[in-house]
């Protein structure tokens, strides 16, 4: 898997992207498949003063593109709420892959794909 860390008019010292690498080791148990991860940080003009730094986390899983955005005081916060909302999305779509084929192998409804069996 390969991790693409950028920050837009910021500096990403190392501490922060060894903070990143570890977070991101838990990621393949969702999606396998997971080909690369871009981590964008950058500042914004907030209103709030607790809000000025905001992050993108891009997932590539095979055929998908999975986003995470988040804004926090701090790179590491957002980084951090920008991954809970991309893992809550693997989830749902793992949870989607592995209940799908088990469906239809059991009978389940899309069994007949839609169509109820005539007797």
């Amino acid at each position: 898997m390969e991790v693409v860390v950028v920050g837009k008019h910021v500096e990403v010292d190392a501490e922060l992207r060894a903070h990143i690498a570890a977070k991101l080791e838990g990621l393949p148990r969702f999606a396998p498949d997971t080909r690369r991860v871009d981590v964008e940080f950058g500042h914004v003009a907030a209103r709030r003063a607790d809000e000025a730094c905001e992050c993108d986390v891009l997932v590539h899983v095979k055929r998908r593109l999975i986003k995470g955005h988040a804004s926090a005081s701090d790179l590491q916060r957002a980084f951090d709420r920008a991954l809970g909302k991309a893992e809550e999305q693997l989830r749902k779509l793992h949870e989607r892959r592995v209940d799908k084929p088990a469906a239809r192998r059991d009978g389940g409804p899309g069994a007949h794909g839609g169509a109820t069996p005539v007797s």
